[in-house]
């Protein structure tokens, strides 16, 4: 199966998490796609001034990668930068979010895989 996630259909998504702004989902791939512990696969873009809010996601495990951009990415309470290129491992119960806070886009691609069988 082939989708490009650029041309996959796009929602929206106000006060994700509890952020601030309104940011840009495609659902590119969904749990009935994959045959395995695979829950989803989004390309998110973020606007400038635009977050995730601080949240856990229980037993899952997700995968953040930077494809453009940059912005503040907080685990565990620890804050640092992050930048095109960079994956992010948010461990299973384990807390994150993600600001936007340079002038530019952000955009990232989020995959998330499930512990629970």
């Amino acid at each position: 199966m082939i989708k490009n996630f650029i041309t996959c259909e796009k929602i929206t998504d106000d006060n994700s998490h509890g952020g601030e702004g309104t940011i840009e989902i495609q659902k590119v791939f969904r749990r009935e796609d994959f045959k395995g512990a695979w829950d989803f696969a989004l390309r998110v873009c973020m606007p400038p001034n635009s977050s995730m809010g601080l949240h856990d996601h229980g037993e899952d495990e997700e995968m953040y990668i930077i494809l453009n951009g940059e912005g503040l990415m907080t685990i565990e309470g620890e804050t640092q930068r992050v930048s095109k290129g960079d994956m992010i491992l948010n461990k299973p119960h384990g807390t994150h979010g993600l600001l936007n806070d340079s002038s530019q886009e952000l955009e990232l691609l989020i995959i998330q895989a499930s512990l629970k069988q």
